[in-house]
């Protein structure tokens, strides 16, 4: 038997590794990058965020419905990180959940792997663009580009990927064969994007990072919090915090969309009210309360707004202009302009759906032999390891399951 795994990121790989762990078949590792794993060697900043203690079903989204909780209860956390340590890649974990190796270098994870992948004896073909799939008999021809032969495998894995990251060779072309095939893919949209702004304002504390919450309107009712990192810019909002939204931010969308920025996440809310009360009959500088939790850049925007002085003592300030502060602070509105496209976009949302597909064997329910793995399928999760998470977890059952006789 003869095995075809189309696309040669984290789930084409280690797909490869899984079918080779089982059986001594042949399989080829197709990728049109000039190396394997481009996309896994800059994932989590050139860190390799691996996945999340956190992880659970509710941190990932479909545009289709879809419940990936069996995937999870397969293959949580420990169990990838227990996976990696065989491929001898040890790992550790941050104080918030966040999964690493212990080198910190998705560079030299990808070396590990390819290297694991020649010694297990899997061919690779770099260079090489599959542009066409068709079914043949019991089995499937893959065309290459500028390639006279057809290649026959018994059994396919397609983990090519979505659109994120063109400049990394980002590639959907095999969608016209599958889809000639009748295997339908929603739109394509950039997913943990960075967040375009209307407006001015705000670029007056360009540069600044810290942790917010953001809230998502549509037509006035929120849809989605995220609390994060953010990181303000010149075009509007970075950093994971904002990108866990940008999914739901289409070109289609956007006009009634709109987003409330809190500066007062995670108890400094609790801290500004308390501090202001206890101090509130003192010469108390009120300024020294927002230099307590807050980047001085920001501190200085929202005093300008309000036009009270750096010197103002809390005590000439009411309880009720002390709210209006406070409010302001916790609901600040932006205007959305829309997302970043693919080039910044860490994933993409949609793909084939998931009502497609076997996820006990990540195979195609009407087509035998074909699987599916990774970012082609309509599943992502926010930012911290679980997009990486998913290719492997589903790289793993589709390879085990092209490797093993069907029931």
């Amino acid at each position: 038997m003869k095995i075809g795994i189309l696309g040669a990121g984290p789930a084409g790989i280690f797909a490869a590794l899984k079918i080779r762990n089982i059986t001594m078949t042949d399989v080829c590792l197709f990728d049109l990058n000039p190396g394997i794993g481009r996309k896994l060697s800059v994932t989590g900043s050139g860190r390799c965020n691996i996945t999340n203690l956190n992880l659970k079903k509710e941190n990932y989204y479909s545009l289709q419905d879809a419940d990936i909780s069996a995937v999870i209860k397969r293959f949580p956390p420990q169990e990838i990180r227990s996976v990696l340590e065989n491929e001898g890649i040890p790992t550790v974990s941050t104080d918030d959940g966040w999964v690493y190796p212990v080198s910190f270098s998705a560079a030299n994870v990808n070396r590990i792997l390819r290297n694991n992948l020649l010694t297990a004896g899997v061919a690779i073909h770099e260079n090489t663009k599959v542009v066409a799939i068709k079914k043949e008999g019991s089995g499937f021809l893959l065309q290459c580009e500028n390639s006279p032969k057809a290649f026959y495998f018994d059994r396919v894995i397609v983990a090519s990927g979505g659109k994120a990251h063109p400049q990394l060779q980002a590639d959907t072309t095999i969608l016209i064969s599958l889809k000639k095939m009748g295997i339908p893919a929603l739109p394509f949209s950039p997913a943990l994007a960075p967040v375009e702004l209307e407006g001015k304002d705000l670029r007056a504390i360009s540069g600044i990072r810290l942790d917010a919450g953001l809230n998502l309107y549509q037509n006035e009712l929120r849809i989605k919090r995220s609390e994060g990192n953010v990181i303000f810019t010149d075009f509007g909002l970075n950093g994971p915090g904002a990108m866990n939204l940008s999914h739901l931010i289409t070109p289609e969308t956007a006009a009634g969309q709109s987003l409330s920025i809190d500066f007062l996440c995670q108890e400094k809310a609790a801290f500004l009210e308390k501090r202001y009360f206890d101090t509130l009959q003192s010469s108390y500088f009120y300024r020294n309360l927002y230099l307590a939790i807050l980047p001085e850049k920001v501190v200085d925007f929202f005093f300008a707004q309000w036009k009270v002085s750096g010197t103002t003592a809390g005590e000439s300030i009411s309880a009720a202009q002390f709210r209006k502060h406070k409010n302001q602070l916790e609901n600040y509105p932006a205007k959305i302009r829309g997302v970043k496209g693919y080039q910044f976009a860490q994933v993409s949302a949609g793909g084939i759906p998931l009502s497609e597909i076997n996820l006990s064997r990540m195979e195609s329910k009407e087509i035998s032999g074909l699987f599916f793995a990774g970012e082609i399928l309509d599943v992502i999760g926010p930012c911290g390891g679980y997009n990486l998470h998913w290719a492997i977890s589903s790289g793993l059952i589709a390879g085990e399951s092209a490797a093993l006789p069907r029931e």
